[in-house]
């Protein structure tokens, strides 16, 4: 009996252990949305997967879909975010707070190429990033441009240049969004609110 097989671009939002030496991983793909896969035997150290599956990773994937869950047979490391952030741990801590919305805002299944887009531009931005305040105008702009994508922030006029595409991660944009910081804040939590998720 032949799998047909998924390859897909994958953000690694973060893994709990399953059986012996098994991972389930939540992902965050380029074709599929957000789905949860089983990686056998990933923990051990003879294990080809384990690299390409770290937490906070961007990998290219090969995913098999089997009768109740995914499993996940290949993975191949495109880079860990948390490796070499200009930000150090400032950075590191972006990251998995942004991994962990996305676990609690995102619904299944289901392909959203603009918000994976938006997703990983601003975390590669995140990364590479030195400066503590522009560190902080990256995270206000990927925040909101997650919660406008998914439908829980109404636009307003004060957010647009965070919203549109054109020069979305360059410095002066950044800084602007610092302007805005305390808007911003109350305007992500009333959507949080406002989501109940």
């Amino acid at each position: 009996m032949s799998y047909h097989l998924y390859h897909t671009d994958a953000l690694i939002l973060g893994g709990n252990p399953s059986g012996e030496g098994s991972k389930t991983i939540t992902l965050f793909t380029r074709e599929m949305g957000l789905l949860s896969a089983t990686a056998q035997s990933v923990r051990e150290e003879r294990s080809k997967l384990r690299y390409g599956l770290q937490d906070f990773s961007y990998a290219h994937v090969t995913l098999v879909r089997g009768k109740e869950y995914w499993r996940i047979v290949g993975a191949e490391l495109t880079h860990n975010l948390g490796d070499e952030c200009g930000g150090g741990g400032a950075s590191i801590r972006m990251t998995g707070r942004i991994c962990k919305l996305l676990k609690r805002l995102l619904a299944g299944e289901e392909k959203n190429e603009p918000l994976f887009v938006a997703v990983t531009e601003g975390l590669q931005c995140i990364r590479e990033k030195k400066d503590a305040g522009l560190l902080e105008g990256a995270e206000i702009v990927l925040v909101l441009r997650i919660l406008f994508l998914l439908g829980y922030l109404a636009p307003r006029n004060e957010f647009d240049p965070f919203l549109s595409h054109a020069g979305l991660w360059d410095e002066t944009t950044l800084s602007q969004a610092l302007l805005f910081r305390t808007l911003a804040i109350s305007e992500i939590n009333n959507s949080l609110q406002q989501s109940q998720l």
